[in-house]
């Protein structure tokens, strides 16, 4: 065997060099400088791929912790969810130093940049520890209030889901405004937390590179000047939202013979926000018989909690052939709170939702639009990157969401799964179709713009004090919503998750307006559909769109699959432009007409009563057949005291709101989730478990933080794997098959 010396070796080459033409050298040189291109961005991508493997663990822990949090919520539950977050921070913290060590320069590769990018500029977790704990602590503690019962006046041992039900049910105005108080004065105290949370935003802002609040915002909504884009696009849409307000407060004037004003408290639309008009949507209707049939319809088919996602899912097959997978019914629970929980548990495209039976409209368009989100991450798990699902809100995942939210309220839906009467004249059920989704979509996209502007304003404008913030944000809310607090000014906004976590709605305002350009597209037009709500094929276009949904920036992706170059209103004005003539035709001419819903409520009570019945099973003995009945739950005492039937002796103005209440049992208690049986009767329960945990005092072990240290493993493979590619690939470009050996010296290399 032959060794070659170093020195032998460099006068080879020089050799060869010396006799070689300047072409060759040429091509040469510049083999071995796209190989170490070829190299640095080979290691960049097995780094980012073994990240995406470690982000994906992180956050799956946080996910699970979340779900047993909202499915038990308890400080113990809340405690485990907060360290899981502080965790899975410090993770993401320790990944962007990792980052500094590649130059983002030498990226050629623009979905490597992308992730490059989504990965350094982590969103809120790259807040001081102290700040981020701060925030997350807030935004648990207000999340299990609003999940508790309420012990307070008149409300006593009442959850958020009863308080809903009376506010959409009760015909009294002054029980109205009395329970929508009482909710919110429960979590009153938490403004002047709230006002130190804030603030935190602006700071995010700086330790992600944005120069401030509303570019830091756009950042994690990948959605450049969205602020300034969905400013225009409102001030189209405004005007339809005005038609649409002034039509329902002339309708509930009638109805509560109130003074009729350009703004209405906000307790009148059913609702605790009251940015969903849907609960009151028989009122608020030019056909409420219609309207109330489709109510009703919802009960004699009891599509409640699974049967209504199944019915949900058939959507999803006719549209997209895809239904949720498996493990979505089997661990998913229909039998809890509204409004309805999606957690997404970052693999797989594995989700799950925690949500109540309750089919009224508006849990009916939740349940669809919740399917349409499942169906968006089964369908791009080949591609979507765990990065965008933990560090960026998904305007795309929204707008297909919507888009089913849209199809289920349609006359070729709502005939489809036998809700609505196809007797009816195709007119009133195009209006009564456009008027269902106008009272879910309008209010709610004027309150993403109230929500987000008075956030905005009020860190730019530095507002610290809590009756100035309550102040500002009806202020806000009237001029966007047109509704107001009736004098009370009560924090609403501690009411709302997003608010109290820090999260912009600008993925979502615009993600409604994307649904509408997808209908347009999938329809050719915004014509609304009688008979199919899809043709025969779904464009390949929106399929392909669909897969590589998360693996880019939404924009790009719209753009380059759709040819939907930028977000606008234009789709969602020509939908509603049916409604808006019918209702500028009216004018003064309409008249309120009353429905009485009595024999809707007996149809829930026989209905929920069913639920209830004990399961019967048959015993066939050789001899004899004998049939026995299980014993049925316990529905004692105390459960029908947390139902209001027992207190409604009490004189204690509680009759109306108990009477309503007992009307809709739960399938279970309400104290379940909160107390245990055996302490029902200590109504102090579970306000001792709330005080347990103030705000100003985490509730974590005040030791050192835990920070997982520098994935050394991670380095060895992929250093490993890029050396490997390294000599490999300089081996082929410059030495090519040639041996080392003796070489003669008249041998000539061309």
């Amino acid at each position: 065997m032959t060794v070659c010396s170093a020195t032998g070796v460099h006068r080879q080459e020089k050799i060869r060099f010396e006799g070689m033409p300047s072409t060759w050298i040429y091509i040469i040189v510049n083999l071995v400088i796209y190989a170490v291109a070829s190299v640095e961005n080979e290691q960049t991508k097995f780094f980012i791929q073994l990240t995406e493997f470690d982000y994906e663990d992180n956050c799956t822990s946080a996910a699970e912790a979340e779900w047993a949090f909202i499915n038990s919520p308890s400080n113990k539950t809340l405690s485990v969810w907060e360290e899981k977050l502080i965790s899975y921070a410090a993770f993401k913290n320790v990944q962007k130093n990792e980052l500094a060590n590649i130059s983002k320069d030498d990226i050629d590769d623009p979905s490597l940049r992308y992730k490059y990018d989504v990965a350094e500029k982590a969103g809120d977790a790259l807040l001081e520890s102290e700040d981020y704990k701060t925030l997350i602590h807030f935004a648990g503690v207000a999340e299990l209030l609003r999940l508790s019962a309420v012990h307070m006046d008149s409300l006593h041992n009442y959850t958020r889901k009863d308080v809903e039900y009376l506010l959409s049910h009760s015909n009294n105005v002054e029980n109205k405004s009395h329970v929508w108080t009482a909710w919110h004065q429960q979590l009153a105290p938490l403004v002047k937390n709230f006002t130190t949370v804030l603030p935190l935003v602006e700071s995010a802002a700086k330790a992600n590179g944005a120069k401030d609040v509303t570019t830091y915002w756009e950042l994690l909504s990948n959605y450049d000047e969205g602020y300034y884009r969905i400013q225009n696009e409102w001030s189209k849409i405004a005007n339809l939202h005005k038609k649409i307000l002034k039509f329902a407060i002339s309708n509930l004037s009638q109805k509560y013979k109130i003074p009729v004003n350009d703004t209405a408290p906000a307790y009148l639309f059913g609702s605790l926000e009251g940015n969903d008009w849907t609960h009151i949507s028989v009122d608020i209707t030019p056909y409420p018989d219609i309207m109330y049939s489709i109510k009703k319809n919802l009960w004699k088919r009891k599509l409640l909690g699974k049967s209504l996602y199944k019915t949900a899912a058939g959507m999803s097959t006719q549209l997209l052939n895809q239904v949720p997978q498996a493990e979505f019914w089997e661990k998913s629970d229909f039998n809890k709170q509204c409004p309805s929980k999606l957690i997404n548990f970052c693999k797989e495209g594995s989700l799950r939702v925690s949500t109540c039976f309750d089919p009224t409209i508006s849990n009916v368009l939740s349940a669809y639009k919740n399917v349409g989100k499942v169906i968006f991450n089964q369908m791009s798990i080949e591609t979507i990157t765990v990065l965008n699902t933990a560090n960026r809100y998904s305007a795309l995942e929204e707008g297909l969401s919507e888009l089913f939210g849209i199809l289920a309220a349609s006359p070729a839906w709502l005939n489809y799964t036998q809700v609505m009467n196809d007797s009816a004249d195709n007119n009133e059920r195009l209006i009564v179709s456009l008027m269902i989704t106008a009272l879910n979509v309008l209010p709610s996209l004027a309150y993403y713009m109230a929500a987000d502007m008075w956030r905005i304003n009020a860190i730019n404008e530095g507002i610290k004090d809590p009756e100035e913030l309550i102040s500002s944000w009806w202020k806000h809310r009237q001029e966007y919503e047109g509704l107001n607090s009736n004098g009370t000014n009560v924090p609403t906004f501690l009411n709302d998750d997003y608010i109290t976590s820090n999260k912009p709605y600008l993925p979502k305002f615009a993600g409604t307006l994307l649904a509408f350009q997808f209908y347009e597209f999938l329809m050719e037009s915004t014509e609304i559909r009688y008979d199919s709500i899809i043709r025969k094929q779904v464009d390949a276009s929106f399929i392909k769109m669909l897969l590589h949904g998360g693996a880019d920036d939404w924009t790009k992706v719209v753009d380059k699959y759709l040819e939907i170059y930028s977000i606008s209103s234009d789709a969602l004005l020509s939908f509603f432009s049916p409604l808006e003539e019918f209702i500028d035709e009216l004018e003064e001419d309409f008249e309120y007409k009353a429905v009485q819903e009595t024999d809707l409520q007996d149809l829930e009570k026989k209905i929920i009563a069913d639920f209830n019945a004990p399961p019967t099973t048959t015993v066939r003995p050789t001899t004899t057949s004998t049939t026995t009945t299980t014993a049925p739950k316990s529905v004692n005492k105390d459960h029908r005291k947390a139902n209001g039937v027992l207190s409604s002796k009490q004189n204690d103005g509680r009759g109306v709101m108990n009477d309503a209440v007992a009307s809709n049992t739960n399938l279970e208690p309400k104290s379940s989730v909160h107390i245990p049986e055996n302490k029902a009767e200590d109504h102090n329960t579970e306000t001792k478990v709330m005080t347990e945990v103030p705000f100003d005092e985490s509730p974590l072990n005040t030791e050192e933080d835990k920070k997982p240290k520098m994935n050394t493993s991670k380095a060895v493979w992929a250093v490993g794997a890029v050396l490997l590619a390294t000599i490999i690939i300089c081996t082929i470009a410059i030495f090519g098959r040639q041996r080392c050996r003796k070489t003669p010296k008249n041998r000539r290399y061309v």
